[in-house]
């Protein structure tokens, strides 16, 4: 394995930890029953996503905005992983 293909699979190792992590945190969101944590939760998903993946968070949040904005989140993330192979 030269050094290139070995640098190119730790990107990748990286980037897929990371999504795993934020499909996680979102799955997490979707299932807490706490309206308030679940708001904290959204506003440290999409602080921590890249500016791509990031949504527009109004200021009144809705339980139903909360599913939505985590759906959105969860199929960019997909797509993006989709794309790259």
């Amino acid at each position: 394995m030269n050094m290139e293909t070995s640098l190119k699979s730790k990107e990748v190792d990286r980037e897929g930890n990371w999504k795993n992590t934020i499909l996680k945190l979102t799955d997490k969101c979707s299932n807490e029953l706490d309206i308030n944590k679940k708001i904290n939760l959204l506003y440290k998903i999409n602080s921590v996503l890249p500016g791509p993946y990031q949504v527009n968070i109004p200021s009144l949040i809705t339980d139903d905005y909360i599913d939505t904005a985590l759906y959105r989140i969860h199929k960019n993330i997909q797509a993006s992983s989709t794309a790259a192979v």
